[in-house]
């Protein structure tokens, strides 16, 4: 299962570099895992370039080696249940993490009523990921259609993400669409009082600044310093310490605010886990700020994972997803992620050598975390090291 979490870990980082092409200086929250389970089952189906495409996807960042693992050349064929059953194994998982915490990742394929699709694909798709094939009726109903796609979002999610599809988004034309719905709510570990909250400043650049609740906590966190990118990263445990949150925080001033940029460019898989390890962190005493702020995105992924190289699978003309039906013509016509997160007191409602500073255990000064200006974060499970959800806050 570590192999698995790692090539998501990959993965994430490389449709996080895509995804901020477009979106420099904003706000980017999504989830990987979620993702990945959903083109997990698109693969169940697919054959011939649109599979390769999908297995040539690209999760490491820098030149390709020889060695490194995909994660959707790990999951093949239908018949190579192996990495399948590790996806049915660590979704069962991470989709329990006890009390405290609430994580649902709903995905779903809803396709053209006109389309037969084999038995075999529904039978797979429902044992290994949880999700069915809905045959509905884009053609004469796409507006009922609509309205029955965002029912099941907002059922799935407890109510907080709806709408995902706005009037007219659906036309008469599609036949298949891919949806990944994801909802987590968390509480911490140790809580912020209420009380200790203020109204701070939230500096966004050198020249702007807006006004946030800002939350206040000082005690022991596990905790380490990136000399090299004057980075801070912290770990915020949810209750049973099951799930944490991680921010990397770089010490940027009203001067220089090319911190964040610097850390992206040099954000790597190898380089994050190394600054995430258990022997990396230490527990020390730490005065934390944290903002109060609520994200909800939501991404139509066809261009972004087209870039990446997943470009068949959009193609009315090149498509092969003849695991899926035996009728010519099908093809993903959107691919839609929305998230939703919500962090304040009570928790969250969703290669050189880097040089690390670990402070004593007995050292006596307090540590200050303060995070007033943009900042990375991803909420891991523990466990299996999986990478539930990951984002850029730097905007209130």
């Amino acid at each position: 299962m570590c192999s698995l979490s790692a090539a998501n870990a990959r993965f994430c980082l490389d449709f996080f570099r895509e995804l901020k092409k477009r979106k420099r200086n904003e706000n980017i929250f999504f989830s990987p895992l979620s993702l990945s389970a959903a083109f997990g089952m698109v693969v169940l189906g697919a054959r011939g370039s649109t599979l390769e495409q999908i297995e040539k996807v690209q999760l490491c960042i820098g030149k390709l080696k020889p060695t490194t693992k995909h994660l959707f050349s790990c999951l093949k064929r239908e018949e190579d249940e192996g990495v399948h059953s590790q996806f049915q194994a660590l979704l069962a998982e991470v989709s329990e993490p006890g009390p405290g915490c609430c994580l649902t990742i709903a995905n779903r394929l809803f396709g053209e009523i006109t389309y037969p699709f084999f038995q075999q694909y529904l039978d797979s798709t429902k044992k290994f990921y949880r999700a069915e094939l809905e045959p509905v009726n884009f053609k004469y109903t796409e507006e009922e259609v609509r309205d029955k796609i965002n029912f099941w979002v907002e059922n799935e999610t407890k109510g907080k993400i709806k709408d995902l599809f706005a009037a007219g988004f659906i036309d008469p034309s599609t036949v298949l669409i891919l949806v990944n719905a994801i909802y987590f709510k968390g509480k911490w570990a140790v809580e912020f009082k209420k009380e200790d909250t203020k109204e701070m400043y939230f500096h966004l650049n050198k020249n702007e600044r807006r006004k946030v609740q800002m939350m206040f906590q000082e005690g022991y966190f596990n905790m380490a310093i990136i000399e090299e990118l004057k980075t801070k990263v912290i770990e915020l445990q949810y209750f049973n310490n099951e799930l944490s949150m991680l921010i990397l925080l770089p010490e940027d001033d009203c001067e220089d605010f090319t911190g964040l940029e610097q850390l992206e460019c040099a954000l790597t898989y190898e380089k994050l886990a190394e600054w995430t390890s258990w022997a990396a962190m230490q527990p020390l005493k730490v005065k934390v700020y944290l903002p109060q702020f609520k994200m909800e995105e939501s991404y139509v992924l066809n261009n972004t994972l087209q870039e990446m190289g997943v470009m068949n699978v959009f193609d009315w003309g090149k498509a092969d997803l003849s695991g899926i039906s035996m009728k010519d013509g099908l093809v993903v016509s959107k691919a839609i992620q929305k998230t939703i997160l919500e962090v304040n007191e009570e928790g969250t409602e969703a290669g050189c050598s880097t040089g690390l500073l670990a402070m004593p255990l007995c050292c006596p000064i307090t540590c200050e975390f303060k995070a007033d200006h943009p900042f990375l974060f991803f909420i891991r499970h523990n466990q299996t090291s999986t990478i539930l959800f990951f984002g850029r806050y730097s905007s209130p």
